[in-house]
């Protein structure tokens, strides 16, 4: 139910079914909840971790490595897909990490980003109260038109992107600090998706994108454009 919210989901999903066994690298990849995705569906998968305690706890999920985005201990063109998941608001150098991720990545590879943006009044009231997540410090806070301007700046192209999630990030935290009000999250859900249709495509708080490098494409995927 909440790929109502997290639409980027069922994307992801589309395009790993359509080339079983693709090398894909989780860029800061936490505990291993996406990599247990991306195994799920089909993927040769690794991650990259610079925590050496949620490193380990995502090698149990796939083979994963002690390092940051801006250097990545990997050969020049490892993987068919890049996979960053609301890691680059934490990145020292954005620069370097893109230009990392253009030198592992085949031609032709997707690069697949999901990321935290200050369009929405209540992200950037969020991030005021609390700069941090969790252990991680938020070194960087974008709008929606400065990543799509990085990503064109480091030749890819950009494939599809769309904001999200308006209001249900601030509802979120609730369930996790007491899990009985989960009971209550498709009311908050069905909200969501209501006022996405209204607002949420200017005001979103997270965004999706999904660009190529250049090259023949590995994916047959060609995405649906910026929105």
């Amino acid at each position: 139910m909440k790929e109502r919210v997290f639409r980027y989901r069922a994307v992801e999903k589309r395009i790993a079914s359509s080339k079983p066994g693709f090398r894909v690298l989780d860029v800061g990849c936490g505990k291993g909840d996406n990599l247990l995705r991306l195994v799920r569906y089909g993927g040769k998968a690794k991650g990259l971790e610079p925590s050496i305690k949620r490193a380990k706890q995502a090698f149990e999920i796939a083979p994963t490595a002690v390092s940051v985005g801006e250097a990545i201990p990997f050969s020049d063109q490892s993987f068919d897909m890049v996979y960053i998941s609301h890691v680059l608001h934490h990145a020292v150098d954005l620069e370097a990490v893109l230009n990392e991720v253009q030198r592992v990545l085949v031609p032709g590879g997707l690069l697949f980003v999901i990321e935290t943006i200050d369009d929405s009044p209540l992200m950037r009231l969020a991030r005021a109260v609390e700069p941090r997540w969790e252990e991680d410090e938020v070194l960087n806070r974008f709008r929606f038109n400065d990543l799509i301007k990085a990503f064109e700046k480091h030749s890819f192209k950009l494939l599809e992107s769309e904001k999200f999630n308006w209001m249900y990030f601030a509802w979120e935290l609730l369930p996790i600090a007491f899990s009985p009000l989960d009971r209550l999250s498709p009311i908050f859900i069905g909200i969501e998706t209501f006022f996405h249709r209204l607002i949420g495509r200017k005001w979103g708080g997270h965004c999706y994108l999904i660009a190529r490098k250049t090259g023949e494409p590995i994916f047959p995927y060609t995405g649906r454009g910026p929105i």
